[in-house]
């Protein structure tokens, strides 16, 4: 279980008063706040037009990041990285360690890489976070 912060406990609190959505994580860095929220409810969170998440934006003013929550790893994993089509995801068990490769084409490598890495560095915290295992990107 993952300890959160009293500033992630408040931003949590606003962000599920301003959206009605269910907030399961807070990732809050210098630029961004990222929330995980409950399956099912990130339209709720965005909200017609993207209303919801623009008046969130607004009221932290920073940029605000929204990901749907899943107990399947697959499934969180390729959310992480929507629209980039994800081509294969392996799970590798070694001793006490748990790596997987998230498979991507050649095309979309920098995509999923993000700016300055941003992308890649994101979803392996919150794959960390939820699931205890390290993530790799690998290509084709």
């Amino acid at each position: 279980m993952v300890e959160l912060t009293n500033d992630e406990l408040k931003c949590i609190s606003a962000f599920e008063s301003l959206t009605g959505a269910m907030v399961r994580d807070c990732i809050i860095s210098e630029s961004e706040i990222v929330f995980i929220v409950s399956e099912g409810e990130l339209g709720k969170a965005i909200g017609k037009k993207g209303a919801n998440i623009t008046r969130v934006r607004q009221s932290f003013g920073r940029q605000v990041l929204v990901f749907e929550d899943n107990e399947q790893m697959e499934k969180f994993v390729r959310s992480l990285f929507a629209p980039i089509a994800v081509t294969n995801i392996n799970v590798h068990d070694k001793m006490d360690s748990k790596t997987i490769y998230v498979h991507v084409d050649e095309r979309d490598r920098g995509s999923a890489i993000g700016k300055d890495g941003k992308r890649i560095k994101l979803a392996r915290t919150l794959v960390q976070r939820k699931f205890n295992c390290d993530l790799r990107l690998a290509t084709h």
